[in-house]
């Protein structure tokens, strides 16, 4: 998509707001899964899978920023905006999948 194409009627809002706020969530995803894997003497390659799957999930939604900041933009100037529920229930099921994981990967030990 084309620099100009990513423009609307009022810079520094919504959009860049948004975009901003998924690449915290991806890095705290990722931070966290760093901070897991100070388990791994204890629970072997259990935790790596734990890291490996929080890593998909945070550069999923990494990878996926530019879309939506493109769909963000165009809503904007339709004035049309729809919210993004499947991204957002899709990184919710994720997290409360890899918390759960991790919550059963300590309670059997």
């Amino acid at each position: 998509m084309a620099a100009a194409a990513l423009t609307h009627q009022d810079p520094g809002l919504q959009p860049e707001r948004t975009l901003l706020s998924w690449t915290r969530t991806s890095l705290l995803l990722l931070v966290v899964a760093g901070f897991m894997l100070r388990w791994a003497p204890y629970h072997g390659a259990a935790v790596l899978g734990l890291f490996c799957a929080a890593a998909v999930v945070s550069a999923g939604a990494s990878v996926s920023q530019r879309r939506r900041l493109g769909k963000a933009v165009r809503g904007i100037t339709r004035e049309s905006y729809p919210p993004a529920i499947g991204t957002v229930a899709a990184l919710a099921l994720a997290v409360v999948v890899l918390t759960a994981a991790a919550l059963v990967m300590l309670a059997v030990t």
